[in-house]
C-alpha cells in the first residue's frame, strides 16, 4: 500500500486503488477507483466539487449493484448489504 500524508490535491484526478491517504485535503478532484485494494482516508478534508469515477472491477461492481437495485425486491436486499457496521470479507 502507497501512504501519502498531508498532501493537498487541488483539482485533477487522484488515482485512489492501493492508497492510504492521512491528512489530506482534496479540492475540487475527481476520485478514481478501478477495483484494486481498497483506499483509506484518515482524516482527510474534502471541499468544493470531489466527486468519485469507478473504472473497470470497480465500475463492474457498481453497475452490477445497480442492476440489482432494479430488480424486484432488489432495494431490499442493497438496503441489508449496506446496513451501518456490516462488513464482507473473503
Amino acid at each position: 500500500m502507497l501512504d501519502i500524508r498531508g498532501r493537498t490535491f487541488d483539482g485533477g484526478t487522484v488515482e485512489t486503488d492501493d492508497t492510504n491517504f492521512t491528512d489530506c485535503t482534496f479540492n475540487s478532484v475527481e476520485l478514481r477507483y478501478a477495483g484494486g485494494e481498497h483506499p483509506m482516508f484518515e482524516s482527510c478534508t474534502f471541499n468544493g466539487d470531489v466527486s468519485w469515477r469507478f473504472m473497470d472491477a470497480g465500475l463492474r461492481t457498481v453497475q452490477f449493484l445497480q442492476r440489482i437495485g432494479n430488480d424486484e425486491g432488489g432495494q431490499a436486499f442493497i438496503a441489508d448489504l449496506f446496513q451501518p457496521g456490516k462488513y464482507f470479507s473473503e
